[in-house]
C-alpha cells in the first residue's frame, strides 16, 4: 500500500491522481442520473465543435462524447504512469535530476500511450456508433426555434434553438410574405440561405405536428 499511494502522489503520476478521482465522481454522478455524459459537447452558432470537443475532433476522437474521450484518457494515463514509475523505482537511485528525467520520460509515455489507446479503442467501436457531428446548417432545416430579441419579419429577426448536443445557440432568421412573428412564439426554419447565411422561418402551428397526440 505504501509503494502505491507514494507512487499515486509521486512525479508523474500525481499529475493525473486529482483527474483520475474527478472522472470517478463525474461517472457516478452520470449513473445516479446527476450529470449528463454529453455534458462537454459544445457547438458554435455554425453547428460547428467548440471548446474541448474541438480539441477532441483535431485529436480524432470526436467519434464519442467529449466525456468518454477525457476519461479515456486520463484512466490509460493514470494507469501507464504508475506502472512506469513503480518500475523505475526499482532501480533504487536517489539522484534527484535523474529522478525528475525519469518522470519526464514516464510522463510523455503516459501521454503518448493515452493518446494512442484511447484511438485504438474509438476507432474499434466507431463501426457501431452512429455518426457523431453538430448540427450542420443544413440540418437546421425543418427544426423549429423559438422567436428571441423583439419581433421576426423580412428585415429582422433572432432566434434560439437547441442542438443535438444540447447547446442552446442563436442563428438570424427572416420571415417571407410580410409576416410578422412576435417574440417567444415558436417557428419552423424551412429554408437555409446560403447567400445571406441566415434562416427563413414561418409560424408553426403544434396541432398541424403529427408527433402530437
Amino acid at each position: 500500500m505504501g509503494l502505491f499511494l507514494s507512487t499515486a502522489f509521486g512525479f508523474p503520476t500525481v499529475l493525473f491522481t486529482p483527474l483520475l478521482v474527478v472522472t470517478v465522481v463525474y461517472w457516478l454522478f452520470v449513473v445516479a442520473g446527476a450529470a449528463d455524459s454529453e455534458m462537454l459537447d459544445s457547438v458554435d452558432d455554425s453547428g460547428d465543435a467548440v471548446g474541448l470537443s474541438a480539441m477532441m475532433g483535431r485529436a480524432g476522437l470526436d467519434r464519442v462524447p467529449a466525456t468518454v474521450a477525457l476519461s479515456m484518457l486520463v484512466c490509460v494515463a493514470w494507469f501507464v504512469s504508475m506502472m512506469g514509475s513503480i518500475v523505475t523505482s526499482f532501480l533504487g537511485t536517489t539522484s534527484t535530476p535523474l529522478l525528475i528525467a525519469l518522470g519526464a520520460v514516464v510522463l510523455l509515455i503516459a501521454l503518448v500511450a493515452a493518446w494512442a489507446v484511447t484511438s485504438g479503442l474509438v476507432m474499434s467501436v466507431q463501426r457501431f456508433l452512429p455518426r457523431r457531428r453538430g448540427d450542420s446548417k443544413h440540418e437546421l432545416v425543418g427544426r423549429t426555434c423559438t422567436i428571441r430579441i423583439g419581433e421576426a419579419s423580412g428585415g429582422f429577426g433572432q432566434a434560439e434553438i437547441t442542438t443535438a448536443g444540447g447547446a442552446s445557440i442563436s442563428i438570424p432568421v427572416r420571415t417571407t410574405g410580410g409576416e410578422v412573428l412576435p417574440v417567444g412564439s415558436t417557428a419552423l426554419i424551412f429554408e437555409h440561405s446560403t447567400e445571406d447565411d441566415l434562416f427563413l422561418v414561418t409560424h408553426f402551428d403544434a396541432a398541424l405536428d403529427p408527433g402530437q397526440s
